[in-house]
């Protein structure tokens, strides 16, 4: 009787509820707290486990990193660019402070940022959050054993004589309000205030600002509440009924764009101001994010000179929109086809523990490559792995090593690194290059899953902003500086570089010399000299056969020993394949061309031109690839 009470006030109120209420509103995550700890599932507790429950924490002697520096008075320099000046630190009772420049303000910190890979430090100016210029990066992923002190973005605090800006309009435009509210809190909203000259921006969120929504919590994703609430009130994003539409509930947060008006690094479009809410399937996140825009895949300080690969975090949207992951017409591949939607999972970046793939369900993990191999074993390069291999790894763990060495060019299979190989034979290893410079070198891994070519580093070897050069994945994810857990990887004889930040290098450059000739020799190209007398005229000849599938070869003749180029453009003008770069001694040779891009992919059917350059000689012919 009391059980039917309730289902029947409950009605009541959904009937009569006011049309306020049923407005959509961000109420909080202590909304769906009582429900999901127990009642409706466990998903609250296990959210409180991951990092987007850590983004922001109060201070205090665990969320602080490192307390030490605090307790023991420390100060971090910005360097010889801003004159050596300092942030000075310390702490009393239970509150932590830092002091900016000698002599300078001293603010306390109201919130730490990070958790994961590294420590950052919120302050509060008038009414807005500001970022301290200093960065604590930790050992690793969740490793807090040790870290180092690194300067975050100083440029904004000091000038290059050390002095500390004044808190102007041009100081306000860096406010965390104004550019990183939207995608760390729940349901957050940002307000631009003009008083006179002066603007600033102040933010809001849910449940009147309250610490528990200083998160992405579980309206960021699932859409905001409804009024009071109730079964099925929510939007569950893996039920949403397209491909585009899931992608953009992580998307929303997880690319590098700006708002619709070019004032925020969030999505909100500010003619109308509205945000974007993953449950309005009428808007998609178009409408409120400007993606044409750098930094993004146009190019600008978020990515590589390759205009592809990403070289800061947060960028994994627009990377996986240019992907064949994307575009694979065969099986539905989102972010949470391969991370865990609530749980922190035991594995780094909160991979999932199981994946069901066409009705068979598989334990998969990185290191031994069941979670790419559940999807990709019996077609492709893996049609000789069976499903029931990837079932039982352990027992066929030489039977698939063997099909996959086929497909690196690698004579040996060591993916769980148990050989000090630094996991050669792991699919992520190549397909996943760690480019992001963040935290630490080269922490965060490309969702391009394409390999980037040694020959980048040397296409790009004069690149001096915003990169110093190309990094390349053969070079980054395992033969640049080899110690440790990667000792038996070969260096070929080149001195290590431990910064990793200048592809420029002679070393670096050494390096990527000797991996092209590699990667040539595997037959993404191949350049053979044909023996005989010197020609006495640069030529080009026509591909043979023509049209071609799957590869082609192409005669070149060099009258003159120097640097040579021969490149493949598609009917855009954008190069797709290197197959001659270097320094050729005079002769005749024979190049063949797989129909596969720099990056390994196989190029589409279409028209293709080839065009070679030495000295002053350039000649460009037309080809046919046809599937």
């Amino acid at each position: 009787m009391k059980l039917a009470k309730i289902v029947l006030t409950v009605l009541v109120m959904i009937v009569f509820i006011s049309p306020t209420v049923l407005a959509q509103t961000y109420q909080g995550t202590q909304t769906c707290q009582g429900c999901h700890s127990g009642f409706g599932g466990n998903q609250y507790p296990q959210w409180q486990n991951t990092l987007h429950s850590k983004i922001h924490l109060i201070p205090d002697t665990i969320s602080i990193r490192p307390l030490a520096s605090f307790t023991n008075g420390d100060s971090i320099s910005m360097g010889s660019s801003y004159a050596n000046a300092k942030v000075y630190l310390r702490r009393l009772g239970s509150d932590y402070y830092a002091t900016v420049g000698a002599g300078g303000t001293e603010y306390k910190i109201a919130w730490t940022y990070g958790w994961g890979f590294k420590q950052r430090y919120l302050v509060k100016i008038d009414t807005g959050y500001y970022m301290l210029p200093i960065q604590y990066n930790i050992n690793k992923y969740l490793d807090n054993s040790s870290g180092t002190w690194v300067t975050y973005n100083p440029v904004n605090w000091f000038t290059s004589g050390g002095a500390v800006k004044p808190f102007d309009n041009t100081f306000r435009k860096k406010s965390w309000d104004r550019n990183c509210m939207g995608c760390h809190v729940t349901g957050g909203k940002v307000e631009t205030v003009i008083a006179g000259s002066d603007t600033s921006w102040h933010a809001t969120w849910a449940n009147n600002n309250s610490s528990g929504n200083m998160v992405t919590g579980c309206e960021s994703c699932h859409g905001p509440s409804t009024g009071g609430g109730g079964i099925g009130h929510q939007m569950n994003p893996s039920k949403l009924t397209t491909k585009e539409r899931k992608l953009e509930v992580c998307g929303q947060c997880h690319n590098r764009a700006q708002s619709v008006g070019g004032t925020h690094e969030f999505p909100k479009n500010e003619a109308e101001n509205t945000y974007f809410n993953p449950a309005d399937t009428m808007k998609p996140l178009s409408m409120f994010l400007d993606m044409s825009k750098a930094p993004n895949t146009t190019g600008g300080p978020g990515m590589w000179p390759d205009l592809v690969s990403s070289r800061q975090h947060h960028q994994q949207y627009q990377e996986f929109l240019g992907s064949k992951h994307y575009n694979n017409p065969y099986v539905e591949v989102t972010c949470f086809t391969c991370h865990t939607a609530h749980s922190k999972s035991p594995k780094d970046h909160d991979l999932i523990d199981s994946l069901l793939v066409g009705g068979t369900k598989f334990e998969v993990e990185n290191d031994n490559n069941t979670l790419c191999l559940s999807c990709h074993a019996t077609h492709g390069p893996f049609a000789g792995i069976s499903k029931s291999w990837v079932v039982d790894p352990v027992t066929y763990n030489d039977s698939i090593g063997a099909v996959v060495t086929v497909h690196t060019k690698h004579n040996t299979y060591d993916p769980n690194n148990l050989s000090n190989t630094g996991g050669i034979g792991r699919c992520s290893k190549c397909h996943m290059t760690t480019t992001a410079i963040t935290a630490k070198a080269y922490d965060i891994h490309g969702h391009t899953f394409a390999v980037v070519p040694p020959v980048k580093t040397r296409e790009f070897q004069g690149v001096s902003t915003p990169t110093l050069g190309m990094l390349n994945t053969c070079a980054a994810s395992c033969h640049r500086n080899p110690s440790g857990l990667t000792a038996a990887v070969p260096t070929f004889g080149i001195a290590s570089d431990p910064t990793l930040t200048d592809w420029r290098e002679s070393s670096d450059l050494a390096l990527a010399d000797t991996l092209w000739n590699y990667w040539q020799a595997w037959g993404w190209t191949g350049v053979k000299e044909v023996k005989g007398s010197v020609p006495i005229a640069y030529n080009l000849y026509q591909n043979y056969p023509n049209p071609f599938n799957p590869s082609t070869k192409i005669v070149v003749e060099l009258s003159r020993s120097g640097d040579a180029h021969l490149d493949v453009y598609n009917i855009l003008g954008e190069k797709v394949a290197t197959l001659m770069d270097g320094n050729y001694k005079a002769g005749r040779f024979e190049v063949t061309w797989t129909g596969r891009d720099d990056f390994g992919l196989q190029a589409p059917t279409g028209v293709y031109f080839y065009k070679l350059e030495s000295g002053s000689f350039t000649q460009t012919k037309k080809m046919l690839f046809m599937k």
